[in-house]
C-alpha cells in the first residue's frame, strides 16, 4: 500500500509551482534536478495522480497538481506564522512559569511571585506542590526544586544548595518534660515519627534510632502534621530547619543540623531559550544564594 502524503512531498511540489521548472525547483530545494525528478515521483505516487504535466517546452501543474500547490502555501504560512510566535515567545517577558517544589519550598518561596511580579510585571510564577515529580519534558511544569536528579541528560542544573533539618520541640513540651541534652537523650522522650513513606529520606529516618518499644509517641504521614504535633507538644520530633526555625513555638534542640540533603534547581534544556524562564531562573537562584545559610540551618 503507498505511502500517505507528508510534508516533503507539499515541499516539492511547492518548489515546483514557484520555479516553473525541475532545474528551478531543484535551485530552491538546493537538491540536484535528478533528485527533484524522484521526489516528484514519489509524491505522485502518494498522492496517487500525475501532479505535473511537462512538454517540450511547457511546465504546468495539473488540477490536481494546483489542490497540492494551495494546500502546500497555506502549510507553509501556518508553519511561519508558528515559528514566529514560537520566537516572539520565547524572547518574551510575558507570561506564567510554573515551579515544582516540595511543600517546604512553598513555604520559604511564598513571596517570591510577588519579587517576580516586581522585577518584571508580564510574568506571573506559579508553584506547584507535591512529593511526586513532575516530567519537565512533558511541560508540566518549567522549573523543578527537587532533591534527586533524574537521570534526564535533557535537564540542566541551574543550582545547587543545601536544605537542612535539625531537631525540634515545643517550649510547653520542654517546660514538662525537659530538653535532652544529647541526641542519645531523645530515647527518653516522646517522638513524632514519619510514616513509613518518608523514612527513605535520611532526615525523617534519623529519628527512627532513637525509637523505644512502649514509650508514647505517634507516626504522621505529612511534614505539615509533624510540625503541628511537635508544636502541640505531642514530642519531639525532625523538620527542616527553615520551617522550624521560623515558628516561634518551637525551640532548635541541636545547634548543628542532624542532616543536609542536597537540592537541585533544575529546568529542561528545550527551555534554554526562554527569556521569561531565564529571568525567573535568574531571581531563583539569586534568592536562593541570598538564604542559603538559612536554608541550610548552620548557626555557627
Amino acid at each position: 500500500m503507498p505511502a500517505e502524503p507528508d510534508w516533503n512531498d507539499f515541499r516539492v511540489i511547492l518548489a515546483l509551482g514557484r520555479a516553473g521548472s525541475v532545474a528551478g525547483a531543484a535551485h530552491l530545494l538546493k537538491v540536484d534536478p535528478s533528485t527533484v525528478s524522484r521526489r516528484l515521483a514519489a509524491a505522485e505516487t502518494a498522492f496517487r495522480a500525475v501532479l505535473v504535466v511537462r512538454e517540450a517546452r511547457a511546465f504546468s501543474l495539473t488540477r490536481e497538481g494546483k489542490s497540492a500547490f494551495a494546500a502546500a502555501e497555506a502549510m507553509e504560512a501556518v508553519a511561519d506564522r508558528a515559528r514566529a510566535e514560537i520566537r516572539d515567545a520565547r524572547g518574551s517577558l510575558e507570561g506564567v512559569v510554573r515551579i515544582a517544589c516540595p511543600p517546604v519550598a512553598v513555604r520559604y518561596l511564598e513571596d517570591f511571585p510577588g519579587a517576580v511580579a516586581s522585577e518584571h510585571p508580564g510574568i506571573g510564577v506559579e508553584l506547584l506542590s507535591g512529593r511526586a515529580p513532575v516530567n519537565l519534558a512533558k511541560g508540566e511544569a518549567d522549573i523543578s526544586i527537587r532533591a534527586v536528579r533524574q537521570a534526564d541528560m535533557d535537564l540542566a542544573v541551574a543550582h545547587s544548595f543545601g536544605l537542612g533539618s535539625g531537631v525540634f520541640a515545643a517550649e510547653s513540651y520542654i517546660e514538662a518534660q525537659g530538653r535532652p541534652s544529647t541526641p542519645e537523650d531523645i530515647a527518653a522522650h516522646a517522638l513524632v515519627r514519619y510514616a513509613e513513606a518518608f523514612l527513605h529520606m535520611p532526615p525523617f529516618a534519623w529519628i527512627e534510632q532513637f525509637a523505644r518499644p512502649g514509650k508514647p509517641g505517634i507516626r504522621v504521614d505529612n511534614i505539615d502534621m509533624a510540625q503541628h504535633r511537635i508544636a502541640s507538644g505531642s514530642g519531639i520530633g525532625v523538620l527542616y530547619c527553615i520551617a522550624g526555625d521560623a515558628d516561634d513555638r518551637l525551640v532548635r534542640l541541636f545547634e548543628e543540623p542532624i542532616d543536609v540533603t542536597d537540592m537541585n534547581i533544575v529546568y529542561h534544556q528545550s527551555m534554554r531559550g526562554s527569556a521569561r524562564l531565564r529571568a525567573v531562573l535568574d531571581l531563583l537562584v539569586a534568592f536562593h544564594i541570598e538564604r542559603r545559610a538559612t536554608l541550610v540551618g548552620r548557626k555557627s
